[in-house]
């Protein structure tokens, strides 16, 4: 069989500010401290197994790492690492556990410089007793979570020069599936929703403003119960006096969603209610062109572009 990606795993975060952006991912978003080994630290959500699904390094500039992607089989990464060196790229092998509880894995540079790496194993340690349900299908004690602390990973929003090649080359290339994609009125691609699950949308690539951007990440997205949730961590941001960029809901992929910011970072997480499944594996994806909706969003707006570069 061919190799394949099978979902999201993490994202990793540089910021200038190690101690800020615990202050806002941890104790604001309610992301759950797991290990702290040279100065990164390993963050996953109230409901995920795997060891991290964020990490946070102290740099002198914020900025992205990598984003992490878990292979359906750990035999996987030599062949996609033939497949790259093949197009010339440059393909990183990186020990197990050199970044703590993933085994051996693989980082390159995609077209126009969105850096990937490629797993296919990450550990589940237990949370403290203190912290562990004594269900065994849960993992976190919820009665303890901070009252808005988000379930799991659900997807990643990257900027790109030329969004239409990039999105085609991760199709072609790493095997995702189109979800959704919308064209502006001149036929140029605007933005491509993909699926690596084949079931939901694990990654939006959208078009920079300029030909001469740089690669780069708007938000790292996830997923809460309700609508609900989103003016409760809203009213939490308010409270503590932190930066929001919009709530509302989505047209394309139906997700609601509040975007807010770290201060020290400027890195972005949206709280998202999630989108639809796919489960059709011959998925004919959902055409939008300029003009189907007066504007991107079904309801409300997303307030700032700002993004952060790799």
């Amino acid at each position: 069989m061919a190799p394949a990606v099978a979902r999201l795993g993490h994202v990793a975060l540089e910021t200038p500010d190690l101690g800020e952006s615990l202050s806002f991912f941890r104790d604001a978003v309610g992301l759950e401290e797991v290990e702290r080994v040279d100065g990164t630290v390993y963050l996953r959500a109230v409901d995920e197994w795997d060891h991290h699904s964020m990490s946070l390094t102290e740099a002198e500039t914020a900025g992205i790492d990598h984003i992490g992607w878990q292979t359906a089989d750990p035999g996987d990464l030599e062949p996609f690492a033939d497949r790259f060196e093949t197009q010339g790229i440059d393909v990183e092998w990186v020990d197990a556990d050199a970044e703590p509880g993933q085994g051996e894995a693989i980082r390159f540079d995609a077209p126009n410089g969105h850096r990937f790496e490629l797993y296919g194993e990450m550990a589940k340690p237990d949370p403290p007793e203190s912290r562990r349900s004594k269900l065994k299908n849960r993992v976190y004690d919820t009665t303890g979570n901070n009252p808005i602390a988000p379930q799991r990973i659900d997807h990643v929003q990257i900027w790109d020069p030329d969004g239409k090649e990039c999105a085609d080359w991760i199709r072609e290339h790493l095997g995702f599936q189109v979800q959704e994609y919308y064209d502006d009125a001149d036929g140029s691609r605007w933005g491509t929703f993909l699926s690596a699950c084949e079931v939901k949308i694990d990654l939006a690539v959208v078009q920079s403003t300029n030909e001469t951007d740089d690669p780069a990440v708007h938000h790292i997205a996830y997923t809460v119960d309700s609508p609900t949730d989103l003016f409760d961590a809203h009213d939490a941001m308010n409270e503590r006096g932190l930066p929001t960029d919009g709530i509302g809901q989505h047209s394309i992929s139906r997700g609601q969603f509040l975007y807010a910011r770290d201060p020290a970072s400027t890195h972005r997480v949206e709280f998202n209610t999630g989108s639809y499944l796919t489960l059709d594996p011959h998925w004919d994806p959902v055409a939008w062109q300029e003009g189907d909706l007066e504007d991107r969003q079904w309801i409300g707006s997303i307030l700032s572009r700002e993004r952060n570069t790799y």
